[in-house]
């Protein structure tokens, strides 16, 4: 099986403006915490720039995500994709809340399978 690890850098930069709007940043502040100019992230939301490694590591950090986060649907399929984006929802939840989200969770991995 050959994989393209060719970046999605339009998907890259269309997820690093979703989260930093979700954490309502402006590009000023964004990039300020990032160590880079502000029209440099304009153009990686729009996907003009292709951001080194570096790069994405200190908006990652920035944006208070892992570099996965950004990078995902780029790589590979994993066994342990979004492993940690399930982690990071249940990590505010009451064990209750947990509970209920679980059974929510098998439930609808249920009707999947069902419907394949």
């Amino acid at each position: 099986m050959e994989y393209d690890f060719t970046p999605n850098f339009n998907e890259i930069g269309r997820r690093v403006r979703k989260l930093r709007e979700e954490r309502r940043l402006t590009q000023e502040a964004l990039a300020e915490t990032a160590g880079v100019s502000v029209p440099y992230v304009s153009h990686i939301e729009r996907g003009i720039k292709k951001p080194s490694l570096g790069t994405l590591l200190r908006l990652s950090a920035a944006l208070d995500v892992t570099v996965d986060t950004l990078l995902r649907g780029n790589q590979p399929a994993e066994a342990n994709a979004f492993y940690s984006d399930v982690q990071h929802l249940l990590d505010d939840c009451s064990l209750k809340e947990r509970k209920v989200l679980l059974e929510i969770a098998a439930a609808v991995k249920q009707i999947l399978r069902d419907a394949a």
